[in-house]
């Protein structure tokens, strides 16, 4: 029992010291569409003016992960705020468009601190059920699936991914950018899941949004 007790100490201590050491280390950003300056649109498309569109008249539409990220290094002004802000430069904005977990989306932020790149993300998942009555119900995940298959994933801290009780630490700098896209959320939730009976679909490299039958509305 006592060599098992010490053995079961040292592999807590181990995977301790392995999040603890990957936390601290970016994660790799170059198979994200639109990253490098070189890769991006030249005149991207305005997302907000398509998300916009499909809103107000049912249309359906589809963003590439190349042109979304294009579309935030062009316009999106980033500014570290708060307690440390003189120590912290807010590099850039990314979300990646992945098919695992049904499709998902991440959500990152690459921060430098001191000439130490860090990153920190959130995924973001949309749920979309049947009910009895051929409706819909759409549900808006802040995870990306289940850790270990026990947890939700919440997202990642450096290369580690985290349960989602962790973003408590990042909420609000999570919290101050969906601020900034305020509308277009409001937008994406109320006019075309909800009024709409829209879909919002992540696949691999793209976002798609599409009204499949625009008799049936969500209660």
């Amino acid at each position: 029992m006592k060599k098992l007790f010490v053995l079961l100490c040292l592999l807590m201590i181990s995977g301790l010291g392995y999040c603890v050491y990957y936390n601290f280390i970016p994660q790799d950003l170059s198979d994200i569409d639109g990253y490098h300056e070189d890769d991006r649109v030249q005149i991207p498309p305005s997302v907000s003016g398509a998300i916009e569109n499909a809103a107000k008249t049912r249309q359906a539409v589809e963003l590439t992960e190349r042109q979304v990220n294009s579309w935030l290094a062009e316009n999106l002004k980033t500014k570290q705020e708060g307690l440390f802000a003189e120590y912290v430069t807010l590099k850039g904005v990314w979300v990646r468009f992945e098919e695992e977990e049904g499709g998902r989306c991440e959500i990152i932020m690459e921060r430098e601190i001191q000439g130490h790149v860090h990153t920190v993300s959130m995924y973001v998942r949309i749920e979309r059920k049947k009910k009895e009555n051929d409706s819909y119900t759409t549900f808006i995940r802040k995870d990306g699936g289940s850790l270990l298959g026990i947890i939700p994933a919440g997202g990642r801290f450096g290369q580690v991914m985290m349960p989602q009780g962790f973003l408590l630490f990042v909420s609000s700098a999570f919290e101050s950018l969906s601020e900034l896209f305020e509308q277009e959320l409001k937008w994406m939730e109320k006019d075309i899941t909800e009024t709409g009976a829209g879909r919002i679909v992540f696949e691999e490299h793209k976002m798609r949004i599409d009204f499949p039958d625009e008799r049936r509305r969500i209660n």
